[in-house]
């Protein structure tokens, strides 16, 4: 988990934890947690999340699993 890009791509559109909390609906305490890898998130979040930031897959790797995909181009 990488959680400076995380921060950074919500910079980027301007979210909020409290709308990443409402986008993969959890509590603002719960997706703290996640972020920062107190909790991991589960598949639907990450989905849930890269939708909301419009992320890539190459973004999701890099945030969500430290470039440990293949074939991501």
């Amino acid at each position: 988990m990488n959680t400076m890009e995380l921060n950074v791509a919500m910079m980027r559109k301007n979210a909020t934890a409290k709308d990443m909390a409402e986008a993969i609906k959890k509590s603002h305490v719960s997706f703290n947690k996640k972020r920062c890898g107190d909790v991991p998130f589960d598949v639907n979040e990450v989905r849930a999340i890269a939708s909301a930031l419009e992320l890539d897959l190459q973004q999701v790797n890099v945030i969500f699993f430290d470039q440990h995909l293949r074939d991501c181009n």
